[in-house]
């Protein structure tokens, strides 16, 4: 082999590992999570966010794709808000685990409720767990 093409290989498997590397991350914390969530069965009908934001369809996104609408104001699209809710209130009912274990396992549950269910689901799942109350420290 020539050093032009083992520099190419060592650049495709440089490659290949650095674009596996996320999804070998999402399978592991997939893995680590015992059981999934089940959705709702939602009445037909327009899907409203806990914010009244009529939800028409989810993009897929990673968990960590955000929008900024203004300076300090951080947003989650429409609709993702409600699936992280029902993420992290069924890793709630887990055994504790470490933090840094926790934060993979949640991103990775909020990124297979959004591919899995539909926003519908999502939307009235959180609704009727009650995400769209207001905290104890507001009652």
């Amino acid at each position: 082999m020539t050093v032009l093409s083992k520099a190419l290989v060592a650049m495709l498997l440089l490659g290949a590992l650095v674009a596996g590397i996320p999804v070998l991350g999402y399978v592991v914390a997939l893995g680590m999570i015992e059981g999934r969530p089940t959705p709702v069965h939602a009445n037909a009908g327009p899907a409203l966010s806990c914010r009244n934001q009529i939800v028409t369809r989810m993009r897929v996104v990673d968990a960590f794709r955000v929008r900024v609408s203004e300076i300090g104001r951080v947003t989650l699209a429409p609709g993702h808000w409600e699936a992280s809710w029902v993420a992290r209130s069924h890793l709630s009912q887990l055994p504790r685990t470490s933090m840094l274990r926790w934060h993979f396992q949640s991103a990775a549950l909020h990124v297979w409720i959004v591919r899995h269910w539909t926003p519908l689901q999502i939307t009235e799942t959180a609704r009727l767990g009650g995400a769209c109350r207001a905290p104890r420290s507001l009652r």
